[in-house]
């Protein structure tokens, strides 16, 4: 069975063995699911030993998953965050990341099943990262509150902060549980865009008619 090096080999290297062990936990999961999931499966899809999956989580099973499991929810976003990133105004911008994250939602298993409340192996490895997750959607909705403040695009007394918090929880709340809504529906999302979540909040754009 293939191994890395265990001698002059850097952190980069490292990196990329750990990532490719994750990407193997996450075939894995896609094809047995969750449960079924071991250390001796995932080194046997990784093409490493057991040994090198120890090394790499000395935590076992657990920290493997929980590792993953934090890994993909940060590609996610990750992805979700450049796929928007060219659009001009902040009601594209969620428009368009409500329906490609949905559809990405659909594609993966793990994030699926994250949705899951029986999963709970799952739903309990991702805890520590809940917040970092809420802090970096957080943040880069107020940078993009604060640019249409700058266009005049902002409504009077709106508090970015606020603001930014308010549909934080809103999108991973729609993305959890779209509540009868098609996100995979451009023209529907763009109608929840602009009435649940921006309506209170900024301008809505010249000639889109009454909210």
């Amino acid at each position: 069975m293939a191994d890395e090096p265990t001698a002059g080999g850097g952190g980069g290297q490292a990196a990329d063995v750990r990532e490719r062990i994750m990407a193997a936990a996450i075939r894995c999961v896609e094809r047995d699911g969750v449960r079924n999931v071991s250390m001796e499966a995932v080194a046997a899809e990784a093409e490493l030993s057991r040994t090198t999956l120890y090394r790499h989580f000395p935590g076992g099973r657990s920290q493997l998953v929980s590792e993953t499991a934090t890994w993909e929810v940060g590609r996610f976003w990750r992805r979700l965050a450049l796929a928007v990133d060219d659009l001009p105004t902040m009601e594209e911008r969620l428009v368009a990341g409500l329906v490609i994250g949905t559809k990405l939602i659909r594609r993966s298993t793990i994030m699926a099943n994250l949705l899951e409340p029986e999963l709970d192996e799952l739903v309990s490895a991702l805890q520590p990262s809940e917040t970092i997750v809420h802090q970096v959607i957080r943040d880069y909705l107020t940078e993009l509150l604060e640019a249409e403040a700058a266009a005049g695009r902002l409504r009077p007394g709106v508090d970015v902060r606020e603001a930014s918090d308010y549909l934080t929880r809103m999108i991973l709340s729609y993305m959890g549980s779209p509540a009868g809504w098609d996100l995979t529906d451009r023209d529907q999302t763009r109608h929840l865009v602009r009435t649940e979540f921006l309506g209170g909040i900024v301008v809505p754009p010249a000639g889109s008619g009454p909210r």
